[in-house]
């Protein structure tokens, strides 16, 4: 692990701008996180695995991007630390970061229980077959319901991409349709892997397929994540099921995904327009001007929150905001559901996150921030640098748990397992870059659809018939099933050999 110090002074020495004590922390942060990032790149651990997932992204959100935002002056709009600069409010957030992944690294480290064989679930494939056939089809008649009532192909294309008003009130129906395309993309690797393992080309044209729809059905709508988490279940899921892919080919699909994430972002700022590059109208730099979306953004605003959560916890230690105890944490569960039980009766992240960021009052006024915090950042921004350091442990917590599961799921014949632990691979990256109202979109939008089918499955298979237990009679034992081997088997029917 002595690369990333060893980059850190490179870096000092040549950029006087580095030259501040908030590198240090940074730079422990790094190495803290960056373990698990070296064991996947000496090949001992899997691919997907969740606790090696987390190291890769993590030195990106923990070591690389506070040091970017130093050496591109990127920093949010209208928005300055109470302190003497952004380089202190950033190293004293990475000193929380560097207790809280202290603590996150003693929870993963500590010894496991022995490894508990489990019982084999019951599992019915055409059960499966069946019941994601069923919810295929759910699907696909919620979303043409769907199309009907934004009136026809031309009236939803219009609603997708210019006035996406008309979907208000449609939650629910939009998060049926949009769940067919993954739910159809499981039922054919399951019923068909076996042919899958021999045509590769086939999975690819699955995976483009799977792409397409899903952009389709969601993603026009301007929501990335309708087509992002989707594609990266779908990876895992090849990884588990039919061909393992490779880390050349991790790191190129992850090369990927973050192109896409620039382009798409380009699409969600200027809608159609986006097309104009294509005519060779406009160029990517004058759209990525007009609607603020480059690849910094990408880097350190799409996949990072190392200056929105400095920012809250330097207005926290100036006493601009003193935390809201929690309330975020119940609002976002309350904000599905509707009237008057729904998340009005406490203050959502919203309406915290405002306050706190623009001062009091300023969600009152009609000005709303839609800012994403991290699982770190709003728990600063509910209980301060004590919920910070507690999100840490928490998240050891989970990846225990998750890292556990994926092993289980790895096994030959736990398709069950391997169904339902395709978000831990997703849900690692989520948890430190979204809110809890973001998470539990992800559940409902990607997790539930595909664990009410797995789960109904397994309740519709009948239980297997067990054989009745017990010693067979003596004279059916054969030769070598007896404890001493080749002995005389005795004659129970002469009453005389009875001792």
């Amino acid at each position: 692990m002595t690369l990333i110090p060893a980059t850190s002074t490179v870096l000092a020495a040549v950029d006087p701008r580095l030259r501040h004590w908030f590198l240090i922390p940074v730079t422990v942060c790094g190495v803290l996180i960056g373990v698990d990032a070296v064991e996947w790149l000496r090949r001992r651990r899997d691919v997907f695995d969740p606790q090696a997932i987390l190291g890769l992204f993590g030195v990106h959100f923990y070591y690389v991007a506070p040091v970017l935002h130093v050496l591109l002056d990127y920093w949010p709009a209208l928005l300055y630390p109470s302190a003497s600069g952004w380089r202190p409010a950033l190293g004293a957030m990475a000193l929380v970061n560097m207790a809280g992944l202290a603590v996150y690294r003693l929870v993963v480290s500590l010894p496991r229980r022995g490894h508990r064989v489990a019982r084999p679930a019951r599992w019915s494939p055409a059960r499966f077959h069946a019941a994601a056939g069923a919810a295929v089809m759910i699907g696909v008649a919620a979303f043409a319901i769907e199309v009907l009532l934004l009136g026809g192909p031309s009236g939803f294309l219009s609603a997708m991409t210019q006035d996406r008003s008309a979907l208000t009130g449609m939650g629910w129906l939009l998060l049926i349709s949009e769940s067919f395309p993954l739910l159809a993309f499981c039922l054919i690797m399951v019923r068909w892997r076996h042919l899958l393992r021999r045509r590769v080309d086939l999975v690819v044209l699955l995976l483009v397929a799977l792409v397409a729809v899903q952009f389709l059905v969601g993603g026009l709508r301007g929501s990335r994540s309708a087509v992002l988490w989707p594609l990266v279940l779908g990876l895992v899921l090849v990884h588990l099921l039919v061909v393992p892919i490779t880390r050349k080919a991790f790191v190129a699909s992850a090369a990927a995904v973050v192109v896409f994430v620039y382009a798409y972002g380009l699409y969600k700022g200027a809608g159609v327009e986006v097309v104009d590059i294509a005519k060779g109208t406009r160029t990517i730099e004058e759209v990525s001007a007009e609607t603020g979306r480059d690849l910094p953004t990408v880097l350190l605003s799409d996949l990072g929150r190392a200056d929105i959560q400095a920012l809250l916890l330097d207005r926290h230690r100036a006493g601009i905001t003193d935390g809201s105890f929690g309330s975020t944490y119940v609002a976002a569960p309350l904000s599905l559901v509707p009237g008057p039980w729904g998340a009005e009766w406490f203050r959502s992240k919203t309406a915290v996150g405002t306050d706190a960021l623009y001062g009091h009052g300023t969600y009152a006024s009609g000005v709303s921030s839609q800012r994403v915090f991290g699982v770190t950042g709003e728990a600063i921004l509910n209980f301060g640098p004590v919920g910070g350091l507690v999100s840490f442990l928490l998240l050891g917590l989970f990846l225990r748990f998750a890292t556990r599961y994926y092993a289980r799921a790895k096994q030959h014949d736990a398709l069950t397992a391997k169904l339902l632990c395709l978000p831990l691979c997703a849900i690692t990256i989520i948890l430190v870059t979204a809110d809890l109202d973001n998470i539990l979109a992800f559940y409902l939008g990607e997790v539930l659809p595909l664990a009410l089918v797995v789960l109904g499955a397994r309740a519709l298979t009948p239980p297997a018939r067990s054989l009745p237990v017990g010693p067979l009679p003596a004279r059916s034992l054969p030769l070598g099933l007896l404890p001493d081997g080749p002995a005389t088997i005795p004659n129970t029917d002469n009453p005389c050999l009875i001792p």
